[in-house]
């Protein structure tokens, strides 16, 4: 019992860093060291001895994961997947960092931030099973064990993936001076030490700390504003940095629950004493019990958990006896004892995302992610800061022009070390400035990223390169395969030679909707100039109408301007390609008629717009939760707060519009062309509402074709941000069967039944057929049956 306790001890020295350097040689592992540049970081690593003197397991792999957060797990996944045999090395007992119930904090996705542009792929895998499983809702301070048994089980099924849970990488062993030879971890609860070796590593440790180890260049607090020309960077260079976040759970029990303050708490006896730091929720926690400056968020991490959690019982007691919050009866069930962090090591590589990029954002050659939340730098020192607001929301009207920022494509080359070749990154150390990097750290943007990482690994074992080779020579090839595997990239579509579909000459259907907006149930008063984007399948529109109300005691003329989009979040397009003018009555509520007769290119996006016209309002509808999306796909709403950027209304909601002639853009032929989502189109078949299930699409070739792969991509619907428990996706179809006609009969390739997933892959015998048929029975609510998209494939 000795030796164990002692084993102990030794573990807890080492975690906490006190004993790290006297246990090892001084230049056995490559330890932390202050940023001093390009190649920093000691020369000489060797490795250490297992404890009690036993030499570590040595093992090999073609790739290491460090950390097992949701990026690093989405990493880990993708490239078992994709063929790779993979060590997930993660430092707690369960994966998820700080998405897990450890910590509590849920991966919203970035469809508040923009449309249409909810995270697809092994994440939407992730959030469609958890929602599905789990009977409390979705949001921070409420994560519990389902969202951790989601992720664990995701691990499991994948046979080339080995997980090393509570097992701490604490050093490296270099191969020469800038190649990572193996991860030196030590497990608690098993006395194991292990020597994990790899070709390839990837640093998603949320700290960047696996590249620390090795030398890698990276920043560390803000850059100056005149070193990336960043209107939201300090006039000098600091590291100045944001805080971290304790949660709590409180539960209703029934009947009054007394709380007693502990004398070390802080103390908030009045409403004034937190400032903009909305409470009324009183069951979930909240991000704004953070501590920031002056701790460090990474070598302060103690402290700062101890000071949180004096800051939190303080909260808590405002709640339970400070004023009248309504939490009598509620009790806490869950503190935090891990912060959730934000900061970071931002790892640097051969492209910086910069404020530039994240809010006029260009096409990159080498994108294969995206992100879009607003640029969130919450205020210095967190809630130890009680004069200031805890951040400038994005999203405001004073704060939309400087903060909001739009879909913005996340380069190879700014996910892997420019001077450590074979380490990649996927979460918050990717590389950035400060300013990006508070758009980019956030958890969903990060599971993309680790897809995205997880799947370039897959192809420099394929190529036999290192992920800057694949970023100069294969990152095509790496785009159509993140497409396939239902990611998602700004401006790339599915070019796939091998896809089956793409060849098909004929794809119809037992019917299509039309372009049509639902009934209002509100309305937005013009305050701002207001505009509606639509997609449009012929060549012209002759006129489109706007439902007005007026309560000005005059008539009213308003100019409506029509332009192209070249995404359905998009709308920098600057000339007008018509323009119509129109009275609006004074006092009265009716459709007001734009004549606009213009010719425009067919299968394109428009938008109309208004001026501001206070007194006048635009009559809207607004998604309800959890029902069937009444929402145009490929449409989008918008105001203009500022000057010149137009500010998405997201969530689920339109302006009531009627455009002629009728349009109808959700043909059948989408499902074969473009991408899994809206972007630069629809991609969409949408069978007509009115027209009961079941309803049917077919593709058809002019030769018959060998295939014995086919997959489908369903509607999760990315317009949406749903929270509901134990809740499945309406619009995502539930019943169906795959046909194909063989011999000029049609046989029953696959019945599903109770599907709610997004993306289905069906392996079948192989058959030689000229058509292809999907019949749709029933859907989980929608009245339509919708199919973005489907691939056909003849794997060998």
């Amino acid at each position: 019992m000795a030796g164990r306790r002692g084993f102990f001890r030794t573990i807890s020295a080492i975690l906490s860093g006190g004993l790290l350097e006297k246990w090892l040689a001084p230049s056995a592992v490559a330890s932390a060291q202050p940023f001093q540049g390009p190649g920093s970081g000691p020369a000489n690593h060797r490795s250490t001895q297992g404890i009690s003197g036993n030499d570590p397991i040595r093992e090999e792999f073609d790739l290491v994961v460090v950390g097992g957060g949701i990026a690093g797990t989405t990493a880990a996944i993708a490239a078992a997947r994709n063929g790779l045999r993979v060590a997930l090395v993660h430092n707690r007992s369960m994966l998820g960092g700080n998405s897990s119930s450890e910590v509590k904090l849920f991966p919203e996705n970035n469809s508040g931030h923009q449309p249409w542009i909810k995270e697809g792929g092994i994440h939407d895998e992730f959030h469609t099973e958890e929602r599905v499983r789990n009977h409390f809702e979705y949001r921070e301070g409420i994560m519990n064990c389902h969202w951790d048994l989601v992720l664990y089980e995701k691990v499991l099924l994948e046979p080339n993936l080995r997980l090393f849970l509570n097992t701490h990488a604490h050093g490296v062993l270099m191969k020469g001076e800038n190649r990572i030879g193996s991860v030196l971890a030590l497990q608690i609860g098993t006395e194991k030490s292990f020597e994990l070796s790899a070709p390839l590593f990837i640093d998603s440790s949320g700290d960047g700390f696996l590249g620390h180890l090795a030398g890698a260049e990276y920043r560390w607090g803000r850059e100056a504003r005149s070193e990336y020309n960043e209107p939201l960077a300090p006039p000098e260079a600091d590291e100045k940095v944001m805080g971290n976040t304790l949660f709590f759970r409180a539960v209703d029990t029934g009947k009054p629950v007394p709380f007693k303050r502990p004398e070390w708490a802080a103390l908030f006896e009045s409403e004034a004493d937190l400032p903009a730091r909305n409470h009324q929720y009183i069951e979930g926690g909240y991000w704004w019990i953070e501590v920031g400056a002056p701790h460090h968020p990474i070598t302060d991490n103690e402290e700062i958990r101890h000071e949180a959690l004096r800051q939190l019982l303080g909260v808590w007691d405002h709640i339970k006896n400070h004023g009248d919050h309504g939490a009598e009866n509620y009790g806490l069930e869950f503190v935090g004892f891990w912060p959730y962090k934000r900061e970071c090591r931002r790892i640097v590589g051969d492209y910086v995302l910069t404020q530039q990029h994240l809010q006029d954002p260009k096409t990159l050659p080498d994108a294969v992610a995206y992100g879009c939340w607003g640029i969130d730098i919450h205020v210095q020192g967190g809630i130890l800061n009680r004069k200031e607001e805890p951040y400038p929301s994005p999203h405001t009207n004073a704060n939309w022009e400087s903060r909001g920022t739009s879909v913005y494509g996340i380069p190879l080359r700014a996910l892997y070390s420019r001077n450590i070749p074979n380490l990649m990154m996927a979460g918050r150390p990717i590389s950035g400035s400060y300013v990006a990097f508070s758009s980019s750290r956030v958890l969903s943007t990060g599971s993309i990223v680790g897809q995205a990482v997880g799947t370039a690994a897959a192809l420099c074992k394929k190529h036999s390169t290192g992920p800057r080779g694949i970023a100069e020579a294969h990152v095509k090839e790496l785009q159509q395969m993140i497409l396939r595997q239902d990611g998602h990239i700004p401006g790339v579509a599915n070019e796939d030679p091998l896809d089956l579909a793409r060849q098909a000459s004929r794809v119809t259907a037992s019917s299509q909707a039309k372009l049509e907006f639902p009934d209002p149930d509100r309305e937005r008063e013009l305050i701002f100039p207001h505009a509606q984007l639509f997609p449009i399948s012929g060549d012209h529109i002759e006129a489109v109408q706007l439902l007005l109300r007026s309560n000005l005691r005059e008539d009213a003329e308003i100019r409506l301007g029509l332009r192209a989009a070249e995404s359905v979040w998009d709308f920098r397009s600057n000339p007008d390609l018509a323009e119509a003018r129109a009275r609006v009555p004074a006092g009265r509520e009716e459709w007001v008629r734009f004549a606009l007769n213009a010719r425009v290119e067919p299968s394109r996006l428009y938008y109309v717009y208004t001026g501001a016209h206070p007194g006048v309002f635009w009559k809207a509808y607004s998604h309800a939760p959890t029902e069937p999306s009444r929402i145009p796909v490929g449409s989008t709403p918008a105001d203009l707060p500022g000057e010149r950027r137009w500010r998405p209304i997201n969530q689920g909601n339109a302006l009531c519009l009627q455009v002629f002639p009728e349009s109808q853009p959700y043909s059948p032929r989408n499902v074969i062309a473009g991408t899994n989502r809206p972007d630069t189109w629809t991609n969409i078949w949408v069978s007509d509402p009115a027209a009961p299930l079941p309803a049917w699409i077919e593709l058809g070739w002019d030769s018959p074709q060998s295939f014995n792969l086919v997959q489908l991509t369903f509607d999760t619907n990315p317009l949406r941000r749903e929270t509901a428990p134990l809740f499945r996706y309406p619009d995502c179809v539930k019943d169906y069967t795959l046909e194909a006609r063989i011999g000029g009969s049609w046989q029953s390739l696959a019945e599903v039944r109770d599907n709610y997933s997004r993306r289905r892959l069906h392996r079948i015998d192989k058959v030689r057929s000229d058509a292809l048929r999907i019949r749709v029975e029933a859907t989980n609510g929608a009245p339509s049956a919708r199919i973005y998209e489907v691939r056909v494939y003849e794997e060998v």
